[in-house]
């Protein structure tokens, strides 16, 4: 298990407050839904069926060292059942949704919405990393972001960044998300055209403009206790310009 990977991914999302509501720019997210989806969620769920999950795409026992399930944290009880390569996930209409667990090592920072809606978690596996949110409106729905998503101030929409030259992060891009009363609508991934560096969101100016911020590679410090004074570029991603990111800090209204 990469466990350095999963303490870097685990230092972006560690004062979380996933999905509580709060529409702060600075907080991790999706942090609403609309008043049909909740009451939705709030819904008994019914037991979630492991025997609906497909055989894993990722287990390798070559690489896995864990020799038992992942257990269920205790934010996901009554929702989420886990076998050696799934968590099964109940739906908020009945069905079952499943994460493919199967190349993760173990997981961090479970969260759940008020509402029990979103269900959110960080993992780390052999040389990987990521973080994954659960949508159990509908049908469910299940989206890796690499790291912990922030929210702006209206709370319906969310962006990440996972991008390093490791390339071990699950999403390894920059993407916007729109909460819709029943799902996640992506609005832009960006893979390309971006200095290689080490990438974070920095949060959101009103609800269209994301900031971010890069330490390029040539100026990343070999000793990585240096790397919360080394200076950051500053970049930048608005609706406007259909979030394609661009140098400099968000424009001011």
């Amino acid at each position: 298990m990469n466990r350095k990977a999963m303490q870097r991914s685990a230092g972006m999302f560690a004062a979380i407050a996933l999905l509580a509501g709060c529409g702060d720019a600075g907080e991790a997210a999706p942090a609403a839904s609309s008043t049909a989806a909740s009451a939705s969620a709030n819904t008994p769920a019914a037991e979630p069926d492991l025997a609906a999950c497909k055989p894993s795409e990722t287990a390798d026992e070559d690489y896995r060292e864990r020799k038992a399930p992942i257990p269920v944290p205790p934010a996901f009880d009554g929702l989420v059942r886990s076998d050696m390569d799934h968590f099964a996930v109940s739906t908020a209409n009945g069905h079952t949704i499943c994460v493919d667990t199967g190349w993760m090592e173990g997981i961090e920072d479970a969260k759940a919405s008020h509402d029990q809606r979103f269900l959110s978690f960080a993992w780390g596996g052999y040389e990987a990393f990521g973080f994954i949110v659960v949508d159990r409106s509908g049908l469910g729905q299940v989206i890796e972001t690499g790291t912990a998503p922030l929210s702006p101030p209206g709370g319906m929409r969310f962006a990440s960044v996972d991008l390093s030259e490791s390339a071990f992060g699950g999403f390894n891009a920059f993407g916007v998300w729109q909460i819709e009363p029943v799902g996640l609508r992506p609005l832009a991934k960006v893979e390309e055209g971006m200095p290689s560096g080490d990438w974070r969101l920095e949060g959101w100016a009103g609800d269209g403009c994301v900031n971010l911020s890069v330490i390029p590679n040539d100026r990343y410090p070999s000793d990585a206790g240096l790397v919360d004074i080394t200076t950051r570029d500053p970049w930048h991603a608005t609706e406007a310009e259909k979030w394609a990111l661009k140098p400099g800090a968000c424009p001011k209204p």
